[in-house]
C-alpha cells in the first residue's frame, strides 16, 4: 500500500472548516472510485498548513489518480475551494510500512 501526500500552507482554517461536509460530499465519491483506492485523511494545523494523504493500492494507482487530483477535483470544488485560499506545496508517495486504528 502507499500513501499520497499532498501538502498545503496557508489555509484559511476557519473557511475549511465551515465548508468541509460540503467539500467531502464532492470530493468523497470521486476519489472513492479511484482504481486501487483505500482510504483518505486529511490533517491541518492552526497555522493553515494540511496534509491530505490517499491511500491506494500501489504506487501505479495513486499515479494514475492524478489527472483527479490536479483537474477534475479543482473543477468539482470550484468556488469552495478558493474560499480556502493558500497553495499547494507539494505531493509526495510514500509506501505505507504499518498503519492501526483503535
Amino acid at each position: 500500500m502507499v500513501a499520497r501526500v499532498a501538502s498545503f500552507e496557508g489555509i484559511d482554517i476557519g473557511q475549511a472548516q465551515r465548508t468541509m461536509d460540503e467539500a467531502e460530499a464532492i470530493v468523497r465519491p470521486l476519489i472513492a472510485g479511484l482504481t486501487g483506492y483505500r482510504g483518505h485523511l486529511e490533517l491541518v494545523s492552526q497555522a493553515g498548513d494540511v496534509l491530505s494523504i490517499t491511500l491506494f493500492d500501489s504506487s501505479a494507482d495513486a499515479e494514475a489518480a492524478e489527472e483527479t487530483f490536479d483537474e477534475e477535483l479543482p473543477r468539482k470544488l470550484g468556488g469552495l475551494f478558493s474560499g480556502w485560499s493558500g497553495r499547494r506545496t507539494g505531493v509526495e508517495v510514500y509506501d505505507v510500512l504499518g498503519e492501526g486504528r483503535a
